[in-house]
């Protein structure tokens, strides 16, 4: 994600925002449960710099879907805004992982960035990734909706035309990109419309564009994309900042935390050091003993 990349790190004030009182009025009145998830991952598994570091370094690619499922728990699907994928092809991911991983799909950029997202062509093209999502069953994750860069505000009725659209049984969650809908006077107005229709608030977390790191949540779920390098001394401070706030938001009744990070494109495999430094501070929190990350290169 070269989303609010940045040349120079040490600039960025990576303080994470309080979390609001709307927001707290909001969890207050949820059902809660006392089972808590979290699930993570990377935004996906075809790299082949995971060989010899996340998978084994003879792994042939027909498996990488396999290996990534026996470290992570979820994946982000990048790969879907390009178009949705094939029965096979589902059900070839559906055969590759165990019955508790997740599939969180990226909504296909032909939807999300068309000058109509309502039009014929749009819906049709919903139509399609919706089936995509009934076909993994009880292996979908949330899928998410990455709005275009020129989405903004004054398209809030296409957005609540679009969340009406949208079957109330398969969950989804929205990131906004534009400046314009992290305005005070447009926040409250789609967070009641996401907190009527039971949507997901995504949160990103990204040098560049601290405003898209909010916490106008309106459900049980807590999605993040983290854009980050471990290479940086501050993915430590963000680890711990992060830490924190999952704890805060687990005592007003969150239990479902979906952690999704990604890293430069040429350090991918990093991602191994950021999560074998996070889980151990989840496991704490959440009193849960997720294994760390298995790492190839040391044996």
């Amino acid at each position: 994600m070269k989303f609010g990349q940045v040349d120079d790190m040490d600039l960025v004030d990576f303080k994470l925002p309080i979390i609001g009182e709307e927001t707290k009025t909001i969890l207050s009145n949820l059902k809660s449960s006392s089972k808590l998830n979290f699930y993570f991952g990377a935004p996906g598994w075809s790299d082949q710099k995971f060989k010899g570091i996340i998978y084994p370094a003879k792994t042939p690619a027909k498996n990488f879907l396999s290996e990534y499922s026996k470290q992570f728990n979820s994946i982000e699907v990048n790969a879907t805004r390009y178009g949705t994928p094939k029965e096979n092809v589902l059900k070839k991911w559906y055969d590759s992982v165990n019955e508790t991983f997740k599939f969180s799909m990226k909504v296909p950029q032909v939807i999300t960035h068309r000058k109509d997202i309502n039009d014929y062509t749009a819906k049709i093209k919903m139509d399609e990734f919706l089936m995509a999502v009934h076909r993994l069953g009880d292996k979908s994750g949330i899928s998410f909706a990455v709005m275009a860069k020129y989405f903004d505000a004054s398209k809030f009725k296409d957005l609540k035309l679009f969340v009406n659209s949208w079957p109330v049984d398969i969950p989804l969650a929205i990131e906004f990109r534009n400046a314009s809908w992290f305005e005070e006077n447009n926040i409250k107005k789609w967070q009641n419309l996401f907190l009527e229709k039971n949507i997901t608030p995504v949160i990103t977390d990204t040098p560049g564009r601290r405003d898209v790191a909010h916490f106008n949540l309106v459900n049980n779920n807590l999605f993040i994309r983290y854009v980050g390098d471990f290479n940086h001394p501050s993915d430590l401070l963000r680890i711990k900042l992060w830490s924190d706030k999952v704890k805060e938001f687990i005592s007003l009744g969150i239990n479902n935390i979906w952690f999704y990070v990604h890293q430069p494109g040429e350090n991918r495999e990093r991602i191994l050091s950021f999560y074998n430094t996070l889980i151990p501070n989840m496991n704490k929190i959440l009193k849960t003993n997720i294994p760390l990350l298995k790492n190839y290169s040391i044996f």
